[in-house]
């Protein structure tokens, strides 16, 4: 959401996530209808080492010759969903500023926003928008790593648009679909619609929550119940959507793990909403270079998004 000028290469596409545990890298051709993915891993490292890991990984891949874009990580950003406030277009900016300096952790002045605007119509005929608010010093930081490496940075993206790009081969047009995105200590429940994000809600329930209950085949009934809370949460979130928009109700449920984690997750979701669940799946999307055996790290995932971003 947040662009950089740069040169473009419609042909060639970085996507990177940097975290304290590592940087992922994945590097996509788009040169045939369906992209080809010539490299994605993930590099362990500490911050200290990131500097010269990033130096090194753009001379091996060339990463100052083609766009590259970063996908932060949701515990970097806020994602707002607010009353579209009725002022002229050069005035909505500063209006929408004003209506969100409450709802942030952070002070306004150390904001940088931009804007989603929601597909479809609301029930009850009020425009909504999407507000992205993220600190300038997370943006500042991440420009200046990646310029002091000489990446061509194109874009600095979040989790959910990134997660988009990943499900826009996967779904019929104007379906609506949802997106359970695990991360360790938490997870994002999307919905989009016409490949479009409409909503976006945190859960308490991460990985690191649902780590245990898999360990064994028999999930004992303190398991269980976690994974009814976690459906609770996204049939709630289903029902909202269905009672403030226009649409068709949702009819698949994708489950995207940032590290590896049970499909027998996706089978018990599905026997509690009665939506159909998958994994995302990668397979769809991108073919791998014959020249690369390439195996996809689930670390990768938000990086592969990022490389997938469509022109705007």
């Amino acid at each position: 959401m947040f662009s950089l000028k740069t040169k473009r290469d419609h042909k060639l596409t970085a996507g990177l996530t940097l975290s304290s545990e590592g940087i992922a890298l994945a590097i996509i051709s788009h040169e045939s209808a369906l992209p080809t993915l010539f490299h994605a891993e993930f590099y362990p490292s500490t911050h200290a080492e990131q500097p010269s890991l990033l130096a090194k990984l753009k001379q091996q891949h060339r990463l100052d010759q083609y766009p590259c874009n970063l996908v932060l990580s949701p515990d970097e950003y806020q994602l707002l969903q607010v009353e579209s406030p009725d002022v002229p277009s050069q005035e909505q900016g500063a209006a929408i500023r004003w209506r969100i300096k409450d709802l942030i952790d952070f002070h306004i002045d150390d904001a940088v926003i931009d804007l989603i605007n929601l597909p479809g119509g609301q029930a009850s005929g009020q425009r909504s928008v999407q507000v992205i608010a993220c600190r300038k010093s997370i943006i500042q930081r991440y420009v200046d790593q990646l310029h002091a490496a000489n990446f061509a940075l194109n874009t600095i993206d979040i989790a959910e648009l990134s997660a988009r790009n990943l499900l826009r081969q996967q779904a019929e047009q104007k379906e609506a679909i949802a997106l359970l995105n695990l991360w360790s200590e938490y997870a994002r429940i999307s919905l989009y619609l016409d490949n479009d994000l409409y909503l976006s809600r945190t859960s308490s329930i991460g990985l690191n929550t649902l780590a245990h209950i898999f360990e064994d085949d028999n999930i004992d009934d303190a398991g269980l119940m976690v994974v009814d809370s976690l459906a609770l949460e996204l049939q709630r979130t289903f029902d909202y959507y269905e009672s403030h928009s226009r649409q068709t109700p949702i009819q698949q449920l994708y489950i995207q793990a940032n590290h590896p984690f049970s499909a027998k997750l996706a089978e018990l979701i599905q026997q509690r909403t009665g939506i159909n669940t998958q994994e995302v799946n990668i397979d769809s999307l991108v073919k791998n270079d014959p020249n690369n055996a390439i195996s996809l790290p689930s670390r990768c995932l938000s990086a592969i998004g990022g490389a997938l971003r469509p022109e705007h």
